[in-house]
């Protein structure tokens, strides 16, 4: 032995502990501990956390080859077979399948479909969303190959649900499901969410990417969490949540009312990033962009009667805040942790002081620097 070795303290560990411990790793480093001995290829299969990622699975350099990719794909594929066939008897409490491209291993997804219901997982995850998509226009609806089976909609031990870039999904089927508290949908249109929304116990919703068809409002007496990522509304819609706690909007300035919503919200982050038009230099168009963004942040807080007790803003907010027609119409607010995401632009100082000016009661501030935009230099 030699004497100059550290000793091995995971080794000493009882075989429980460990197996809480891998339940943290990802799932390219579970499967690296299969390796170690056979100790740790048998506690890896006694997990009850199971999470197959291709993105975990293969590196940068193998998705620029496609040789490499198609190859890393097949071992990919081939490691989820062997090690689900592997599990026979022991529970599993969450499942997940993330793979791009789907189509030629639908009958191995559908087969991980199955395998979940019928170990009645309480957290679901697939995922096939690609890689190289960056918004919901990168997304051929026609080309979306998997169907959620009814198995699923009607898998009652569920907690937590999240689907992405699947063909006809139905959330309507899911309302009658007790236990689901969390559901995350993205890359995919939603159609017939309200039975969902206000029927079930649901606690938070996130949406990701997606074009809604037909919702004109967001209504929920559940409802804690509402987080809402670059999604296409065909219609104004009004949220009516009166408990909700976390808020998050993320995506172009959109006509949303505001009715009954909680007197305190703990959190509000709001990104509009993505009204920014490239172009332009002067930021002397965005007068009704600004008095939009104005209003937006009147109507959520009442004018002053709710509170957002953490306020987060972007970099655009801050830019164009000044340009309306009416600035001093931003109502004050009761804010106490005001957050502003900004690059210190000089065009941002403006709209900081604006806000600084309407959160009388502020007692924390902090400062999220961004990297600074890139500059388009012209090759001539």
């Amino acid at each position: 032995m030699d004497p100059n070795a550290q000793p091995d303290r995971l080794s000493d560990l009882p075989d429980v502990l460990l197996v809480l411990i891998m339940s943290f790793l990802s799932f390219k480093e579970r499967a690296q501990t299969n390796f170690l001995s056979k100790r740790w290829e048998s506690l890896y299969l006694e997990t009850r956390d199971l999470s197959f990622k291709e993105s975990d699975f293969l590196t940068a350099s193998v998705y620029a080859n496609p040789i490499r990719w198609l190859k890393a794909r097949a071992d990919f594929v081939g490691y989820v077979r062997r090690l689900v066939d592997r599990i026979r008897d022991q529970p599993i409490e969450t499942f997940g399948i993330s793979i791009s491209y789907p189509k030629p291993y639908l009958e191995l997804i559908e087969s991980l479909m199955a395998f979940a219901v019928q170990k009645r997982v309480k957290s679901l995850v697939l995922d096939f969303s690609n890689l190289v998509w960056r918004t919901y226009n990168d997304v051929n609806i026609e080309k979306l190959v998997v169907k959620i089976p009814q198995s699923v909609y009607d898998l009652t031990s569920l907690e937590s649900l999240e689907v992405c870039a699947c063909k006809d999904f139905d959330p309507s089927k899911l309302s009658k499901l007790g236990k689901l508290r969390s559901v995350s949908f993205g890359w995919m249109e939603l159609t017939d969410l309200p039975p969902l929304l206000e029927t079930s116990r649901l606690e938070s919703l996130t949406m990701k990417e997606c074009l809604v068809h037909d919702l004109e409002k967001i209504s929920s007496v559940h409802l804690r969490e509402v987080a809402i990522y670059n999604c296409d509304f065909y219609f104004m819609c009004i949220f009516n949540l009166p408990r909700v706690d976390i808020f998050k909007y993320r995506g172009d300035i959109m006509s949303f009312g505001f009715d009954q919503m909680n007197t305190i919200i703990s959190e509000v982050e709001l990104d509009f990033g993505a009204a920014e038009k490239k172009n332009d230099v002067s930021y002397d168009s965005y007068g009704i962009e600004a008095g939009m963004i104005c209003e937006f942040l009147n109507n959520l807080l009442d004018e002053g009667r709710r509170t957002a007790t953490t306020l987060t803003v972007c970099p655009f907010l801050l830019k164009v805040i000044p340009r309306s027609e009416h600035p001093h119409f931003l109502r004050p607010m009761k804010t106490k942790h005001l957050v502003l995401k900004t690059k210190l632009h000089p065009k941002e100082f403006n709209g900081i002081r604006l806000l600084l000016l309407t959160c009388p009661y502020l007692e924390t501030l902090t400062i999220d620097l961004l990297p600074p935009s890139p500059i388009a230099v012209k090759l001539s």
